[in-house]
């Protein structure tokens, strides 16, 4: 994985939309194309008096398709925008115009992590008259129409307090906020109108979406050309810098309750091990058995229990006395696992004692990538949905007919690390080659299924 903290390339960002789109195998539909002016959305959001039209609004651009949808933002791009006044009563109390962003982590109503703030002054009393450029400090009344435009851009890093408590450098996360979980990193953008001694300052926000641009490293030659062309990606035995092949692993078992039986499975993952989201996880199993009927119990594709699952890790809140500087109490929060994604298989290779199967887990287009600030932490995997393990893919014991496994818990045979990418590598595009998807799966990659059964070269 390869940050990069300059604009990114609208080409090898992934559509925005949750549309689906159709994939020519080399030239990728589903890519952004790139952004001008007229395609920028503007989202509006504004103060009024009673029935009196607005009289202050807070204009942002963005990404989004809609004005009516949250603002939408990536790594690397300006965000503009810009604040509006429009009295039609003079007005002698308003002192400045301040906009901010300001993203934080939040566990609770009160438990609130700043980690990175951004502030611009637009206007202050001391700055003269705002309709004029220069002038003495202003003590008068403001009366029409004034307008100040902003741009920030969001650095690629900042500093927090991690685990050991001292600042360590982090990569900026992803906005995140899920039902199901009780830390959120959310980021906001907020004007605020102040006014004099005794007097409320207005205040106009907006929550909006950010996402960093992360890609991963190239693919290998082989499977570049694999893509380039249309042809099925190298397997393992063809392409063995381009696949991670795990530890072998014995299954032992009984069939129809009458013989014993063993087996080994090798699992591999195409490299590298860093995934952009709305594609897919390319998989190989390869099983051997000198049992033929056994054999085949276990390479049926339902048999195999792969699945994808994002884990948020543990978060420990300490609250700490300011007059004995010692710990009061801390606040744990239970990890919590959310399955995405189980693989698809199908048989690409057999012979009388080996079947080699091709499977890939699709990955939604809104999945988070990966991402760690402070102590939260948030990561995918493949588990069991009753198991909370982290940041890995793994392989769970197989669920054959009349197939009776000699383990007796749900416990992972294999584990590996992956990782979750928002942008493409340079290079072709992915493609997908599972030939059909089971009732429900709810494909979420940007493609369509090629008309014609595709395998894995063995």
């Amino acid at each position: 994985m390869s940050p990069n903290s300059s604009m990114p390339s609208s080409s090898r960002l992934p559509s925005y939309d949750g549309r689906r789109h159709t994939s020519n195998y080399g030239n990728h539909r589903g890519s952004t194309a790139s952004i001008n002016s007229s395609q920028w959305t503007e989202h509006h959001y504004t103060l009024s008096d009673a029935r009196d039209p607005p009289w202050a609004t807070l204009m942002v651009r963005s990404r989004a398709p809609l004005p009516t949808h949250l603002p939408s933002t990536f790594e690397g791009e300006d965000i503009t925008g810009e604040i509006l006044l429009d009295l039609t009563r003079e007005d002698s109390s308003i002192k400045g115009v301040v906009v901010s962003i300001i993203g934080q982590i939040t566990t609770s109503a009160i438990d609130m992590h700043p980690f990175l703030t951004l502030r611009q002054e637009l206007w202050s009393a001391d700055m003269g008259d705002p309709g004029q450029r220069r002038g003495a400090p202003f003590n008068g009344k403001l009366l029409g129409r004034y307008r100040w435009p902003f741009t920030f851009k969001i650095p690629p890093y900042v500093e927090f307090a991690g685990s050991s408590g001292s600042n360590e450098t982090f990569r900026v996360p992803p906005s995140f906020s899920e039902r199901m979980t009780r830390v959120h990193i959310q980021y906001q953008l907020i004007a605020v109108i102040r006014r004099g001694k005794f007097r409320i300052d207005n205040q106009l926000s907006t929550v909006f979406s950010f996402t960093p641009f992360i890609h991963p490293a190239p693919f290998t030659e082989a499977r570049q050309e694999a893509y380039r062309h249309g042809h099925p990606i190298p397997g393992p035995d063809q392409d063995p810098e381009g696949w991670e092949s795990l530890t072998s692993v014995d299954v032992g078992g009984t069939v129809f309750s009458t013989r014993a039986v063993d087996a080994k499975c090798r699992l591999s993952l195409a490299k590298p091990l860093s995934y952009t989201r709305g594609t897919v996880i390319p998989c190989s199993l390869c099983i051997e058995c000198s049992d033929a009927q056994a054999l085949d119990l276990l390479s049926m594709p339902q048999a195999i229990d792969i699945r994808l699952l994002r884990h948020i890790s543990k978060v420990t809140t300490e609250v700490v006395s300011k007059s004995t500087g010692k710990s009061k109490y801390a606040v744990d929060f239970e990890q919590t696992a959310q399955e995405i994604r189980s693989a698809v298989w199908w048989l690409s290779y057999d012979d009388s004692y080996r079947r080699v199967l091709c499977g890939e887990i699709h990955l939604p287009k809104d999945l988070k990538p990966n991402c760690r600030i402070g102590k939260f932490d948030l990561h995918v995997r493949s588990i069991p949905s009753d198991c909370s393990l982290s940041y890995t893919v793994e392989m769970f014991p197989m669920k054959a007919i009349a197939f009776s496994s000699h383990e007796t818990t749900a416990a992972a045979l294999l584990v590996q690390p992956v990782e979750i990418v928002t942008a493409y590598s340079a290079g072709p595009r992915p493609r997908t080659y599972s030939p059909s998807l089971p009732p429900g799966y709810n494909d979420a990659s940007s493609s369509t299924r090629p008309s014609s059964e595709y395998s894995f070269r063995v």
